[in-house]
């Protein structure tokens, strides 16, 4: 099953190989926005939109790479409409909130459709992190488009570090399965 979507041998394993850096990257930008979180008593809007900036670059390049190994071209709109909510958080004063939150939103909502559509691809033995991880990001654009964090600096890092991380274990895993990936 999970052959004919990624495609040949070598595709098979840069692609497996692609995926488990990226997604050991986002953990770690999760992880660090969660530590920036807890150890600085104000974060400033640059280092969540630049965190959100790499990790907005890092799921372009995954998306382009599983795009041309059959994966769908919505996963490449979320991430690009990601970066785009990244670009937006950056420019924050010279953009209006209900825009940045429109964008932040309809981004995190594609990409949790997106996960949930490749969670539904993949062998049942991988399902459970993709899925989890396209129910997180789900929840956080509900959550922020139902105005819960307000667009308040902390619940939003926090919410984007919570979403990088589950993404990132989900990359992740989903790289260490693929066939061949513990024979290295």
């Amino acid at each position: 099953m999970f052959k004919t979507i990624v495609g040949s041998d070598r595709d098979e394993a840069r692609l497996r190989q692609r995926s488990v850096s990226i997604g050991a990257a986002l953990f770690i930008l999760g992880i660090t926005g969660c530590v920036a979180l807890v150890l600085i008593d104000k974060l400033s809007t640059a280092e969540i939109s630049i965190a959100m900036l790499a990790a907005g670059v890092l799921q372009v390049s995954h998306a382009l790479a599983a795009h041309r190994r059959g994966w769908p071209t919505f996963t490449v709109i979320a991430a690009l409409l990601y970066l785009c909510a990244a670009l937006a958080i950056l420019f924050q004063p010279l953009v209006a909130m209900e825009w940045i939150e429109l964008i932040l939103v309809g981004s995190l909502a594609m990409a949790g459709i997106s996960r949930l559509a490749t969670a539904a691809r993949l062998d049942a033995s991988l399902r459970g992190w993709e899925a989890l991880s396209g129910l997180t990001t789900l929840g956080v654009a509900a959550a922020i488009g139902a105005g819960l964090p307000e667009m308040s600096l902390w619940p939003l890092g926090f919410a984007i570090a919570l979403d990088l991380i589950v993404e990132g274990g989900a990359l992740a895993n989903i790289g260490w399965a693929m066939p061949g990936a513990r024979d290295r």
